[in-house]
């Protein structure tokens, strides 16, 4: 199942990692247990966002300048740094996209 339809569905795709990254996504009751939300998939989803908002912006590089950043909170995450990870999440990656040059 992709989360991640649009620019829009990115946007609050990243709010929702951020609140509930590493391991406090919800079960939803209509997905089978291997549809279920988890960090690396969370993760997964943000780099096929990432990919999708590319497209969107070709001058950017958003790819380049941005996979490396979601390869580092990831990182955070697994190693227990959760609010380190969340802050580098908002303001490094989600800033970088979505506030106006």
């Amino acid at each position: 199942m992709a989360w991640v339809r649009d620019v829009g569905s990115f946007y609050n795709f990243i709010g929702y990692v951020v609140l509930r990254a590493p391991n406090a996504f919800p079960r939803e009751d209509y997905l089978q247990d291997h549809e279920q939300m988890t960090l690396d998939k969370a993760f997964e989803e943000l780099r096929a966002g990432l990919r999708m908002a590319q497209a969107d912006f070709p001058d950017r590089l958003l790819v380049e300048r941005l996979d490396p950043v979601l390869s580092d909170c990831l990182q955070l995450y697994r190693s227990g740094n959760n609010i380190a990870a969340a802050l580098r999440l908002q303001s490094d990656f989600q800033d970088a996209i979505f506030r106006a040059d």
